[in-house]
């Protein structure tokens, strides 16, 4: 008896000692520089990885992988990554059905976006439009990151603004928001007004990029509306500083006393970066350092207002200079959207009176030099701009 328990732990040892320097040697060879030392790791051991070794190399010198590649998607069925592997050199090689099939089995094995990105991308490219959507939706579930090359496909293969704002709306704020910056980014404002008032609803701050790129592309083509709910939506969520705005009367300006610094985007300022404003701050009003080397004409900020067109309003600008006892130069201009400046009266008191044209226009905060002085050169502090519509 003990003789023969002997000799069965020495033929397991040697046994294990053969598999040891089979799976060694194999091991060795995947990792040769030639095709055949490869091929010959995976006939002494066949596995997922050792073929994936040798379709590797079989790719590295042009030949054809495929079928390596799905010995070892057979070796390891649930690895959804092997079974997308394949499908992509499927395709390649024109294996239509295998390509679906791999892909199919991938988005089946993992709950991940990939799997189904990449099946909207195999639908897009045979013009399925059917289960484009079908995956494309399931991807959009799935994402957590960017999405913009998918939404770039919904577009290319249906360039209709009203269905993408429709697909949009089906989906969660994470996506929503980008169809929005989509698009915006097309210029389609009426498609996106729909978009912006629906994701302005439940906003956080994730939503304001796209919901003020939608107010900026609104804006620019003179439509209010849209924009003007939105804004105010936003200042109601207390997502933006500001009180709503309201067109009729009342509140007209956002942050006329220069409070918070300004936004650069809505219907909040503008400032134009220029290399004769040393800097801009922000401290009891908007305080302006000018070079002395501006031009004798020149923009400092501006913002769309939202008026009512036909009816007059009375504009004055408060401001004066830190560092000089000249003239600051400052004044408010109106100009419609085509950049034309709205004519003006002076009234006795010094405000400017005029008629809003549409029902937005941009209202500018200009330096011009006095006659009789020099340039600027020092600081300028805009402490108010007032806009009201005369009783």
């Amino acid at each position: 008896m003990r003789t023969m328990l002997a000799g069965a732990v020495m033929l397991v040892l040697a046994i294990a000692a053969y598999w040891s320097v089979r799976i060694a040697w194999a091991d060795h060879l995947s990792r040769s520089d030639k095709v055949a030392g490869r091929r010959r790791a995976a006939r002494w051991l066949p596995t997922a990885t050792l073929y994936e070794r040798l379709a590797d190399k079989l790719e590295e010198t042009g030949d054809d992988p495929l079928r390596d590649l799905e010995r070892a998607a057979g070796h390891d069925p649930e690895n959804a990554a092997r079974h997308l592997r394949v499908a992509l050199r499927a395709e390649l090689a024109g294996d239509f059905r295998l390509a679906e099939r791999s892909l199919l089995r991938a988005a089946a094995l993992s709950r991940l976006y990939q799997p189904r990105f990449l099946l909207a991308q195999y639908y897009y490219r045979r013009q399925d439009a059917g289960r484009f959507g079908i995956w494309s939706h399931a991807a959009f579930q799935t994402a957590y990151g960017d999405v913009a090359p998918l939404i770039d496909l919904c577009w290319r293969l249906r360039q209709d603004a009203n269905w993408l704002a429709d697909r949009a709306l089906d989906e969660k704020p994470e996506v929503e928001r980008q169809f929005l910056a989509s698009l915006v980014l097309h210029g389609q404002a009426g498609a996106a007004c729909r978009v912006a008032s629906h994701l302005s609803r439940d906003a956080r701050y994730e939503d304001l990029p796209a919901l003020l790129g939608y107010c900026n592309l609104s804006l620019s083509l003179g439509v209010k509306r849209g924009a003007l709910e939105v804004w105010n939506r936003l200042c109601q969520r207390k997502l933006l500083p500001y009180g709503p705005l309201e067109s009729a009367g009342g509140l007209l300006l956002t942050n006329p006393d220069f409070v918070h610094r300004v936004l650069a985007a809505g219907f909040d300022w503008h400032v134009e970066p220029e290399p004769w404003m040393r800097s801009v701050r922000y401290d009891g009003g908007m305080r302006v350092e000018l070079s002395g080397r501006q031009p004798e004409i020149c923009l400092i900020a501006w913002q769309y207002v939202p008026a009512t067109s036909g009816k007059r309003y009375r504009l004055r600008i408060d401001s004066r200079a830190l560092d000089t006892r000249e003239p600051d130069g400052m004044h408010g201009v109106p100009f419609d959207l085509a950049g034309k400046a709205i004519p003006t009266e002076r009234s006795a008191g010094g405000s400017l009176i005029f008629t809003a044209p549409a029902e937005v226009f941009r209202l500018a905060l200009m330096y011009q030099r006095p006659p009789g002085s020099v340039r600027l050169e020092g600081t300028v502090v805009i402490s108010a701009v007032r806009l009201e519509a005369p009783g």
